[in-house]
Parts: C-alpha cells; sequence; structure tokens
C-alpha cells in the first residue's frame, strides 16, 4: 500500500516555486517548528524565516528557504505564501555570509534609530539560507 500524501504549493510574490506531492512537511513556525501530515485538521500557521523541509512520495527529502508568511492546511492540500523561497542550489552563500554580517553587525551597534525588528528578521533570512544551501554541499 502506498504511502499517504497531499498536494504541496509553494507560492512567492513573484511565482508558483513548486507545486508537489509530499508525504509530509516540517515548518518553522512563529510558535516553533510543527510538522504536517496527510489528513492534518484544516489550519493556518504563521510561517517565520527558516528552513522548510518536505519528504517526497519516493522517500527523499527536500528542503527550500523560505521568508515570512503562511502555511494554510486544508483537506488535501497545503499552500505556503511567502516573501520568498530558495532550493539549495540557488542560494549564493557568500551574499548570505554578507547579509549575516551586517545583520549581526547592526544588532551589536545598539543604535537608537536601528529597527530591530527588521535587523533581527535579515539575520534569520541569512541564516536559513546558509542552512538549506548546506544540504546542497552535503548532497541532500
Amino acid at each position: 500500500m502506498a504511502d499517504k500524501t497531499f498536494q504541496l504549493e509553494i507560492l512567492t510574490l513573484q511565482r508558483q516555486f513548486l507545486r508537489q506531492e509530499a508525504r509530509f512537511v516540517v515548518a518553522p513556525g512563529q510558535e516553533g517548528v510543527f510538522e504536517i501530515l496527510p489528513g492534518h485538521a484544516p489550519f493556518v500557521f504563521a510561517l517565520k524565516p527558516g528552513d522548510l523541509r518536505l519528504r517526497l512520495p519516493d522517500g527523499a527529502d527536500t528542503h527550500v528557504a523560505t521568508g515570512a508568511g503562511f502555511l494554510i492546511v486544508q483537506k488535501e492540500n497545503v499552500t505556503v505564501l511567502t516573501r520568498s523561497a530558495e532550493n539549495p542550489a540557488e542560494i549564493d552563500v557568500a551574499r548570505a555570509e554578507r547579509a549575516k554580517q551586517r545583520a549581526e553587525e547592526r544588532l551589536q551597534k545598539h543604535d537608537d534609530k536601528l529597527d530591530v525588528s527588521r535587523a533581527q528578521a535579515a539575520f534569520q533570512r541569512a541564516l536559513a539560507r546558509l542552512k538549506v544551501a548546506s544540504y546542497s554541499e552535503k548532497g541532500l
């Protein structure tokens, strides 16, 4: 008997990033990491930037660096609405390292004019991109 799956769709501001059958999704939520399996109750989750992992029907895992957004669970499909999504191979590691360093420097300055939440979000995006890029290097 085949494992149950659901239709996963990842939409960004620019494009339909992915439309794929999946066995499960592990996502970075605002309240912590959560897992969605087939048959999950309808729900809407707030996402933070991070590593979204999905298991394909053939058993392979895929990782996607996502920005902030929402994950919407419906009866037989899951939709991710996010500002950005990148596969490991699409990530410019040097650029992500520079973005991480800039965000760290901003956060350490303690400048009264600093938008702390924006700097923290930039730092989290850079960390997510670096983590997902590392899966490309490992062959995952």
